[in-house]
């Protein structure tokens, strides 16, 4: 227990010192800077990184995407909306923790040669895995044979944290594309982030699944900011009721409120787009879905950068902690 302590302590030392000058290198010399390199270009320059107006390190707002079962739509929705994020000028870092079905590589038609394991392992760096994506962010490919986070080493554990603290002071926004379920690897990544969107669709199966999650994680991390996501709706109507109900049953049980993410639409253009192995904001730029997404990016990053002026801590500080919370229950 004692390592852990001293594992937890230097994390927490890393984050503190960060500086641009101490991250530079993990930021693959490859990737253009300035204007986003794939997809519909955009007018708007990407603003100043990693230090405030104050000079101080700014961390990532980290934003996870989790549901309560598979099949839902979560890692196309995380890969799409990490696409709309970077089509306002931020720089966006994918990280797939989906560490049993890791597929966001997929989506991207992208054969990475490292992933997370080799991360985690030791056999290379994070910036090494990080690949650019189609439509202009940074993808760190997910791993597939770590069963748990938790499970790691301390020293494996550090290492991994000690990398992703880095990522977090580089980027303006960390999405975390974690696994389906409550299982404590997928607790840990989604109940740090500043806000989890739980993705649902109108099927009942998904709905008690979804609820399931949301109960998990407020049990875990009471303060978590939790919104839904309602996808492969048929209508606004529908999304709005599942919501409400949704809503309705976590005040009840539950005395929390969830807000709610955006809705979107059964598209026969996301099936095709799966089939192409490309995101559907750049297969189908004028989709229903794609419009979906956009909307849901759009009040996000508006959202965020209000929010950042108050944020007392970052994603990696929040799952050194929760994991340490772990290693000593």
């Amino acid at each position: 227990m004692s390592d852990q302590a001293t594992q937890l302590r230097g994390l927490m030392k890393t984050v503190r010192e960060a500086s641009p000058d101490a991250v530079s290198a993990l930021v693959p010399t490859s990737v253009p800077t300035g204007l986003v390199s794939y997809g519909p270009k955009t007018s708007r320059h990407r603003l100043p990184r990693n230090t405030d107006h104050a000079g101080a390190v700014r961390l990532s707002h980290a934003i996870a995407v989790t549901s309560g079962k598979g099949g839902v739509g979560k890692s196309n929705l995380a890969v799409n909306l990490a696409i709309a994020l970077a089509h306002h000028g931020r720089s966006v870092c994918l990280l797939d923790a989906d560490l049993g079905m890791a597929n966001a590589d997929v989506l991207c038609n992208l054969t990475p040669s490292m992933t997370l394991e080799h991360v985690v392992s030791g056999r290379c760096r994070l910036s090494e895995a990080a690949m650019l994506a189609p439509g202009g962010f940074q993808l760190i490919p997910g791993a597939s044979g770590v069963a748990r986070l938790a499970d790691l080493r301390p020293r494996h554990r550090g290492l991994l944290l000690e990398q992703l603290a880095r990522v977090e002071s580089t980027s303006d926004v960390l999405l975390i594309d974690c696994g389906a379920g409550i299982s404590p690897n997928v607790l840990a990544f989604a109940g740090s982030a500043h806000r989890t969107l739980v993705v649902t669709t109108p099927e009942p199966t998904a709905i008690t699944d979804g609820y399931g999650m949301i109960k998990s994680l407020l049990t875990q991390m009471p303060d978590a900011k939790i919104e839904l996501v309602v996808n492969q709706a048929t209508s606004d109507r529908e999304a709005q009721d599942v919501y409400t109900r949704m809503r309705r049953v976590t005040r009840a049980f539950l005395d929390r409120d969830i807000r709610f993410a955006g809705a979107i639409p059964a598209d026969d253009w996301v099936g095709q787009s799966v089939r192409q192995r490309m995101p559907f904001l750049l297969y189908a730029p004028d989709a229903p879905a794609t419009r979906a997404v956009r909307i849901m990016g759009s009040r996000i990053i508006g959202e965020a950068v209000r929010e950042q002026q108050d944020e007392r801590s970052g994603f990696i500080g929040r799952l050194a902690r929760w994991l340490g919370r772990r290693e000593t229950s």
